[in-house]
């Protein structure tokens, strides 16, 4: 079953594709007849004619590609041009990303808080922000054009700073479990939770991402730019500099201090304390417990050992300036 059949499409015309270009200030070079019927964005792995796709370096157009348009670097190769309208720059990701998000649907203009939502007098919204259906906001800063789907929970001493979006069934400023055992009394002596979180500007967090709040006078911090995937966990005091990514699934425990751009493979672990250096690359379900002081390197494997980044040991999904020879 096409699942897109019962959807309104994305559709674009190539002069309406090629107008975005012009207006994002992109240069471009294109080869092959322009056919001005509608076209839609397309994965590769999904291909189907009519389409808008990239590829990147010298691969092979598939022969399923027809009456399509390709945007590419000029490295690929294409045995049925003839169908084909090819739309040549110099990072076709790149491109086809920004023209996503210049011509492809998106609820971007949403704004106000939903009726059934429900914020603490104490708090601070912009008034650009959206406060979707059943979030709960308490003493908390929420800034400019910042996006709360449905179910988030923002607990106090919480300051989402601008352009952020927080997908459904997050929660930020959790309460962390730490505690002391009084051995004359037989009973566990929990610490109160008082600390502060911070997410810095055009942060995203996916679902089910938890983040606990600084234990004591210390702040959790997310950094600009960061991308936290789905079910991920932040320990409380951990401290992620800017443009971090975290791939599914990832956790850290508290105290944490990971440098700008980390990037965190799937179900990747790291204990306490540790310290992780700027341009790191951690492996998919590797567990991090020493600190590691050489910046743009790659840890893999439990426990997690440091290697170099080469032609060898590159990483699918790694942003190429994290995996450049050092």
């Amino acid at each position: 079953m096409k699942t897109n059949e019962f959807f309104s499409k994305n559709e674009f015309s190539c002069t309406r594709i090629l107008s975005a270009l012009d207006k994002l200030g992109i240069e471009y070079k294109t080869t092959g007849k322009l056919n001005d019927v509608k076209f839609e964005f397309m994965s590769l792995m999904n291909v189907e004619q009519g389409g808008v796709y990239y590829l990147a370096g010298a691969k092979v157009m598939p022969d399923s590609i027809a009456n399509s348009i390709v945007i590419h670097d000029g490295l690929a190769v294409c045995d049925n041009a003839e169908s084909i309208f090819q739309i040549v720059v110099s990072e076709p990701q790149l491109v086809f990303y920004r023209l996503m998000q210049e011509l492809a649907y998106q609820k971007s203009d949403i704004f106000g808080v939903h009726p059934t939502a429900i914020v603490s007098p104490a708090a601070t919204i912009h008034d650009s922000a959206y406060i979707g259906p059943y979030c709960i906001v308490e003493e908390a800063f929420i800034g400019k054009n910042v996006k709360l789907h449905s179910h988030v929970v923002v607990r106090d001493r919480v300051y989402i700073d601008d352009d952020t979006c927080i997908e459904s069934h997050s929660t930020l400023g959790a309460t962390g479990v730490a505690w002391v055992w009084d051995q004359v009394n037989r009973v566990r002596v929990k610490q109160p939770q008082i600390g502060y979180t911070y997410i810095g500007k055009n942060v995203f967090l996916g679902t089910d991402v938890t983040i606990v709040r600084g234990s004591v006078n210390e702040s959790t911090t997310v950094g600009a730019g960061s991308v936290i995937a789905h079910g991920s966990k932040i320990g409380h005091g951990a401290r992620l500099g800017a443009e971090c990514h975290f791939a599914n699934n990832v956790s850290i425990a508290g105290n944490v201090v990971l440098g700008d751009r980390t990037f965190m493979g799937a179900g990747s672990v790291v204990r306490p304390q540790v310290k992780i250096a700027d341009d790191c690359v951690i492996g998919a379900g590797s567990v991090v417990v020493h600190n590691n002081e050489s910046s743009g390197t790659l840890m893999i494997g439990v426990p997690a050992k440091i290697k170099k980044i080469d032609s060898n040991n590159r990483l699918k999904g790694v942003p190429t300036s994290l995996t450049q020879e050092n």
